[in-house]
């Protein structure tokens, strides 16, 4: 079984505050009060259509049987066009602040506006792969809306798919967790805590739903194997409970060529009768320059 996981970076390349619908107004008049612009530039790729067209068509010939997307975002349908021959999950939208007022989920917790759209995707190949089930879930907590990474924008999150991958039932859940920009600034505990909180959220989904299969969790932790706060947040919150639960057993597939926080990692289940070992994992660099990351690829034997 080859497996990819890919931050595809389909952001568009900004957004003009002045765009919203005169009722967000404020928020421009805000944002320019703190930042003295309307613009926020989200995307530094200006050939992005080009390049999701290039991205398509390499997927296209690694023939993988699950293709894991993050920011699936504003050119979905140019990528899709590419690769017909996949089935693909439920598309929640892209970044159009034109269509805010009617694209946009408030929660009573939260007072401003996000994007309905989570950026996850799956496609997978019907000749190896079936899926019968899809739960889209937002996190419950993220840090940042004009400020750390702008993870609040939009509803990131994990989703959960019961596959069955050449005739063996496997959960498969991607998922795209809180960004921070450290290099720029070093307080990131609020992004930290976040993510502590979407750990322990999918965690508490993985226990309550994979209860007879194995699984695989891949996508963008945005947990880099660099630094140490990142690798404890990962042992206590996500490998050490799931460890600790009666049937179930997880290791990370790491990549022979480089580390980054695109991650893969398997679930064992004494309860299901098929196991997952993985045998080949790397960074396909073929797509270099395409996206802000790389494709992780992974083969994973099942027996």
């Amino acid at each position: 079984m080859k497996i990819i996981t890919y931050n595809i970076d389909g952001l568009p390349e900004s957004l003009n505050l002045n765009d919203l619908p005169w009722i967000f107004k404020p928020i421009a008049w805000i944002y320019k009060l703190i930042k003295g612009t309307t613009t926020i530039k989200i995307n530094d790729n200006a050939n992005k259509l080009a390049d999701t067209l290039k991205i398509g068509g390499l997927l296209h010939n690694s023939k993988a049987d699950i293709i894991a997307l993050q920011e699936d975002f504003n050119y979905h349908y140019e990528l899709t066009s590419i690769l017909p021959e996949y089935t693909t999950g439920t598309y929640t939208g892209g970044f159009d602040l034109h269509k805010l007022f009617s694209n946009v989920d408030w929660i009573s917790r939260f007072p401003l506006p996000r994007f309905k759209a989570d950026g996850l995707n799956i496609l997978s190949n019907p000749k190896t792969t079936k899926i019968s089930e899809e739960k889209i879930v937002k996190w419950d907590k993220s840090a940042g809306y004009f400020a750390h990474a702008n993870d609040a924008l939009t509803h990131k999150g994990f989703r959960y798919y019961k596959t069955t991958i050449n005739g063996v039932e496997i959960d498969v859940y991607i998922v795209h967790m809180d960004a921070d920009f450290y290099k720029q600034n070093p307080d990131i505990s609020k992004d930290i805590k976040a993510r502590k909180s979407q750990l322990k959220q999918l965690v508490d989904f993985i226990l309550n739903n994979t209860k007879n299969n194995p699984a695989i969790i891949l996508g963008d932790t945005n947990l880099d194997p660099i630094y140490s706060w990142d690798e404890e947040t990962l042992q206590q919150y996500l490998l050490d409970p799931i460890n600790a639960s009666e049937s179930l057993k997880i290791e990370e597939i790491k990549p022979k060529n480089r580390v980054d926080v695109d991650r893969i990692f398997i679930i064992n289940n004494t309860k299901a009768n098929h196991c997952l070992e993985g045998v080949d994992c790397y960074f396909d660099e073929d797509f270099k320059g395409l996206s802000d990351h790389y494709p992780l690829v992974a083969e994973i034997k099942i027996f």
